[in-house]
């Protein structure tokens, strides 16, 4: 679907790094996107759409998936999606056709049950509804590192970012907003924050390299919170189908618009070891200890 392209001048903020890079963003309550996909159509103005989203009707029986880019929401949206149709089948669109932040409220109120909205955004921009109806919400988690890798080939492939790796690194590390979509130290202690200070909104935790690691185990976990059956054949099915490379292939084969070229690179645990130079990995290093997150979370740093 193809949005209203108009940006008003005085909406877009401009960011800067120390080498000539520019991002341009709209923003609302903290959540910046691109201001490029708003003028291509590829997403709402979330000057506008934000706001709307928060005032927007959910059902008790939604689902809310959510993740900071790159942590592994593609992965897990399409095992949560197997496990509620108990089939090993792909969904045949892409998790965007249930992305909340790309989509208008009506779009979304327009889908049928069962839905399972994915989000990059901080608490705070979820629907009013989300809080009093006390939606389950499944949250992903990955080493930092990994996410910030990539991340830079996303923003190379889908905003155009033209700058090295270390210049991106000026922009993710940045501890003043805005930064684009938000602060990943930001948006971990604020979910940090909504599970500890919510004991009973029920909340379900997934760490990407557990997933990776002991997937079967981690699907039937999830299972289990979702409140589905998954048996040992289910299970080992649906790993097999959404493994790295089948979940990429099948984006490309099997989804309608799917395009794995944007969405999967690589995957890898520790990828960031072959990115990081001595003195990023220190500052980066520097970095998480200035904001501490107090997650139960454990990845190699």
């Amino acid at each position: 679907m193809a949005y209203e392209t108009d940006v008003s001048e005085d909406d877009i903020i401009r960011i800067h790094d120390n080498h000539g890079n520019t991002m341009e963003l709209l923003g609302s309550g903290g959540q910046y996107l691109s201001a490029s996909s708003v003028r291509s159509g590829r997403y709402p103005n979330p000057v506008t759409n934000i706001p709307r989203l928060r005032k927007m009707n959910v059902n008790e029986d939604d689902i809310f998936l959510c993740a900071y880019p790159k942590a592994g929401t593609h992965w897990t949206w399409e095992i949560m999606t197997m496990l509620l149709q108990q089939s090993a089948e792909y969904h045949p669109h892409e998790k965007e056709s249930q992305m909340y932040e790309f989509h208008i409220p009506e779009t979304l109120q327009a889908l049928e049950p069962p839905r399972v909205f994915n989000t990059h955004v901080r608490p705070n921009n979820l629907p009013e509804q989300f809080f009093e109806k006390r939606c389950k919400t499944v949250f992903v988690q990955r080493n930092p590192k990994d996410t910030a890798v990539s991340f830079f080939y996303h923003c190379k492939n889908l905003i155009q970012f033209g700058g090295t790796f270390e210049q991106f690194m000026d922009f993710f590390l940045k501890e003043d907003e805005p930064v684009y979509h938000c602060a990943w130290y930001k948006y971990t202690l604020e979910w940090e924050q909504f599970i500890r200070e919510n004991p009973d909104h029920p909340v379900h935790c997934i760490m990407y390299e557990q997933l990776q690691q002991n997937a079967i185990e981690e699907i039937k976990r999830l299972a289990t919170f979702l409140k589905t059956p998954c048996d040992d054949k289910l299970a080992n099915l649906i790993a097999e189908k959404c493994s790295f490379q089948n979940l990429k292939d099948a984006t490309l084969k099997v989804k309608k618009g799917g395009n794995s070229e944007t969405l999967y690179r690589e995957g890898k645990v520790g990828d960031w070891k072959t990115h990081f130079t001595v003195a990023l990995n220190e500052k980066f290093d520097q970095y998480l200890q200035r904001h501490p997150t107090t997650s139960v979370y454990t990845y190699e740093i």
